[in-house]
């Protein structure tokens, strides 16, 4: 990534970084200052407390330009209860209105949503169980190449309409325009559905899925649109809190996420290894893009074939859909035993005794790790801090930046036994030095760093 795409990811995190969140969204202080009185501060969560959730979520959907309504969904996203935790800081049946008047209808609706849907079984047996992490990278391959043809023949037709609009009759453009869309009209006719919307179509249809609400046992349905944004705020809900603790509780040794275990006598907080939950996330991030070009393929069909006003609404179409940055834009799948053998190096290299011959083997293992899981940033932070102490500052310099980009990217931490504000100051720190070529060989040399020009 260019220095300039950095520069603009680290200019789009600073107002979180500084507690500058009036900037953010003005109306973002006074929603903290709720969260706060109605105690969030004061719950448990996973690895803090349901308020560093919330707004660790948050962040993360900001940081992934989700829209507004989402950001703020995010923020308030359990403000009901949900089908993981019992955590109602509001009453649905009185206080409803109140969120409403607070973050907005729309965010509301899906504040609403968020907390009656069964969300484990709707994401996982529904979803995700149905493919395997292979058939997972054939259909993001597939219907990218499905993609491609769309916007090739759409960029066809558009500048066939456009020169048919000026009044360019030469060469029989007029003709080439009406007989191209009457071959995309036939084609449409004659479609056959490639094996990845096929599999897509049966698992979501179009109109969306039915489920039962989690409290009254109704049947709700969710637009398929709806289940896109839950899964994509289900990546950022769960890369907040997930670390080896959840993986000792479900006996995840695989790194699958089967939730299969019961070690209900787990201590808590364990001893603070990065989770194996990559695998998972990954999956969902994949399953997300292709759910998302499916749409776009539905709706674009769905225009062809029909008249504006015959077009039946299915719920939720005027919120975006965005694609998180990680996993190369979700375009990847990092497969379950590369990501194990990744996390251990990656703990075996920082939890060996800090002398300079053990930093050749912390190398050569946080490199293998990299190799093994190119979507995370602590490893590399790490190699940048070895590179540095060895005077090699263009590599400390190349691993710094690669690191803070993709931590940049993630709005969380991998490695949660430090905060995600002082993983990127740390960063921050090593890709300064780096640059200078300097680096110090005192102790309190290495206590007096922390200022990042």
């Amino acid at each position: 990534m260019a220095n300039s795409e950095l520069a603009k990811r680290l200019e789009r995190a600073r107002p979180f970084l500084r507690g500058a969140y009036d900037e953010i969204d003005p109306s973002l202080p006074e929603f903290m200052g709720i969260l706060r009185q109605v105690g969030a501060s004061e719950c448990w969560h996973k690895h803090g407390s349901f308020f560093d959730h919330l707004v660790d979520v948050y962040r993360i959907l900001k940081l992934w330009n989700a829209p507004d309504s989402v950001a703020r969904c995010g923020l308030f996203h359990s403000a009901y209860s949900n089908s993981y935790v019992n955590l109602a800081i509001f009453q649905p049946n009185v206080d409803r209105q109140k969120v409403r008047d607070l973050i907005g209808d729309a965010a509301e609706e899906l504040v609403h949503m968020f907390c009656i849907v069964p969300r484990q079984p709707l994401i996982h047996d529904d979803l995700l169980f149905h493919f395997t992490d292979e058939e997972l990278v054939s259909a993001l391959k597939e219907s990218e190449k499905s993609m491609k043809e769309a916007e090739a023949e759409d960029l066809e037709l558009q500048k066939l309409e456009i020169e048919d609009k000026n009044g360019n009759w030469l060469d029989g453009i007029h003709d080439k325009y009406e007989i191209l869309k009457s071959q995309c009209r036939e084609k449409l006719e004659g479609f056959v559905l490639p094996e990845w919307r096929r599999k897509i179509q049966k698992v979501l249809p179009a109109e969306g899925v039915r489920v039962k609400h989690i409290k009254s046992g109704e049947d709700v349905q969710v637009p398929r649109r709806l289940v896109a944004i839950f899964l994509f705020m289900t990546m950022a809900d769960f890369i907040d809190q997930l670390f080896s603790f959840q993986d000792v509780l479900f006996n995840n040794t695989n790194g699958i996420t089967a939730y299969a275990g019961n070690t209900w006598t787990a201590l808590w907080p364990g001893d603070g290894k990065p989770g194996l939950w990559m695998n998972s996330i990954s999956r969902m991030g994949s399953l997300y893009t292709v759910i998302v070009r499916e749409e776009y393929l539905f709706q674009r069909e769905e225009r062809k074939q029909k008249n504006e006003e015959e077009k039946k609404k299915r719920g939720f179409e005027e919120i975006e859909l965005v694609i998180p940055p990680v996993f190369d834009h979700c375009r990847a799948v990092l497969f379950p035993s590369d990501q194990v053998i990744a996390r251990d190096l990656y703990w075996e290299a920082v939890c060996m005794p800090p002398r300079e011959k053990t930093h050749e083997k912390a190398e050569t293992l946080l490199v293998k790790a990299c190799e093994l899981n190119p979507f995370i940033g602590e490893p590399r932070v790490v190699l940048a801090q070895i590179y540095n102490s060895q005077g090699r500052y263009d590599e400390a310099e190349k691993e710094a930046e690669t690191g803070l980009r993709l931590m940049l990217e993630w709005g969380t931490t991998w490695d949660k036994r430090m905060s995600w504000e002082g993983w990127i100051a740390w960063t921050r720190v090593l890709l300064m030095k780096a640059k200078e070529k300097s680096w110090p060989h005192t102790s309190w040399g290495i206590l007096n760093l922390g200022l990042v020009k």
